[in-house]
């Protein structure tokens, strides 16, 4: 059997590429043959994959500013076209491709090219971009959860993108270029979700099948760590609108509470500049983080957008690091629920405020911390159970698969 591992980029800047790799170790190891296509130069793949067929497009993402070819490239990109359907004729034998990452450089093409063939299609849901425009189900002018049902009148109508009207109409045209490839094609392809609760928000257009694997997790720290003693108060994730960080950097000068703020991303500098008391030093090293884990009180996940999983709470809680999330957080009902952290009001910094203030009860955070801990023993697989699920999932023994 062979395995297409299909990705916009090589470089893991977050959850969804580094699943994305975990796919080839996991299948390497079970002994499938095994190629790659990568919408940028690949260099991320080096050393770790060396010797398996990679074939590299070199080209951009979106979010490193788009060109004006983009406005066409990105909506077909005839190039990622071409180079999956010559991957799909390189053999006759068994073929399944996993999908991560298309919207920023591969775009729409990959999955006309995947028509035409007889591979077995699966897509993992890092967000929403199978169903919503923008990917993120939410509305950037207003900071609300969207309940527009997609491609609608009313969805073409409502200026939700976080740019302007316009790229909203692109983004419109590009969902529909997506959805053209027909349904036929969708009915038969496999959606594997993050989070059970995500099924719920895909289901309004013609996907069918789908199964729920959670995402790989580890703990932050090697052993677990007694966050009821420590004071620091931690965000770690991309620094965008739709993470929450201008939330969290309210609630902070609200209060005058001081946090450590990890990431890059579009806001980096904005945030340096509006909590000069606080330590925002950028994208730190895996071993710098591990170390500040073992500092930390508190983890802070305050995303405006439902996120589908929320890969730092579940190292957090592993880790025995009590966390507090936005309502929005699919994970939130199942934190609060286990007495696990605590739970704000998204985009509302004076409820993200009461909610660190409850942090210097030494009491609560100790019962918080055991909560964390017993949540992370049980939230996700581990990442050799992942592994052999996810190689059942491609060789047919999870039935997953439509016939």
């Amino acid at each position: 059997m062979r395995l297409i591992l299909v990705n916009d980029v090589s470089i893991i800047r977050g959850g969804a590429t580094k699943v994305a790799l975990q796919c080839i170790d996991a299948s390497r190891q079970a002994g499938l043959n095994c190629a790659i296509l990568v919408g940028d130069d690949g260099e991320g793949l080096k050393p770790r994959f060396a010797g398996i067929r990679t074939v590299a497009l070199g080209e951009r993402p979106l979010r490193d500013g788009p060109s004006f070819t983009d406005v066409f490239e990105k909506n077909y990109n005839k190039r990622a076209y071409d180079a999956l359907d010559a991957l799909l004729k390189e053999t006759d034998e068994e073929t399944v491709v996993h999908v991560h990452g298309w919207s920023q450089i591969l775009s729409p093409s990959i999955f006309y090219a995947l028509a035409k063939h007889k591979a077995k299609v699966i897509i993992t849901a890092h967000d929403f971009f199978l169903s919503c425009p923008n990917g993120g189900l939410i509305n950037f002018q207003t900071g609300t959860i969207c309940d527009v049902r997609p491609l609608s009148a009313e969805c073409l109508a409502t200026n939700c993108d976080k740019r302007n009207y316009l790229h909203k109409l692109w983004r419109f045209r590009r969902t529909l270029t997506q959805r053209g490839v027909g349904e036929e094609f969708w009915s038969r392809v496999g959606i594997v979700l993050a989070h059970e609760s995500m099924e719920a928000y895909l289901r309004s257009g013609p996907l069918q099948h789908f199964l729920t694997l959670r995402t790989p997790t580890e703990p932050l720290t090697p052993v677990p760590v007694e966050a009821w003693r420590n004071r620091r108060t931690v965000f770690l994730g991309r620094m965008c609108w739709e993470k929450g960080v201008r939330t969290l950097a309210d609630a902070l000068n609200k209060t005058g509470r001081t946090a450590t703020l990890i990431g890059r991303g579009p806001l980096l500098d904005e945030m340096q500049r509006a909590l000069p008391h606080c330590w925002v030093p950028g994208w730190l090293a895996d071993e710098e983080v591990t170390a500040l884990a073992g500092e930390a009180r508190v983890f802070i996940m305050p995303s405006r957008m439902p996120e589908p999983y929320g890969l730092v709470a579940a190292e957090a809680l592993m880790s025995g690091i009590p966390v507090i999330v936005s309502s929005n957080a699919l994970i939130a009902a199942e934190v609060e629920r286990n007495g696990a952290g605590l739970v704000f009001r998204s985009g509302d910094a004076g409820s993200l405020a009461e909610r660190l203030a409850s942090t210097d009860d030494d009491k609560l955070m100790r019962g918080l911390c055991e909560g964390a801990l017993a949540l992370g023993q049980r939230i996700a697989p581990s990442k050799a159970e992942w592994g052999r699920r996810m190689v059942d999932i491609y060789t047919g023994r999870s039935g997953f698969f439509a016939q």
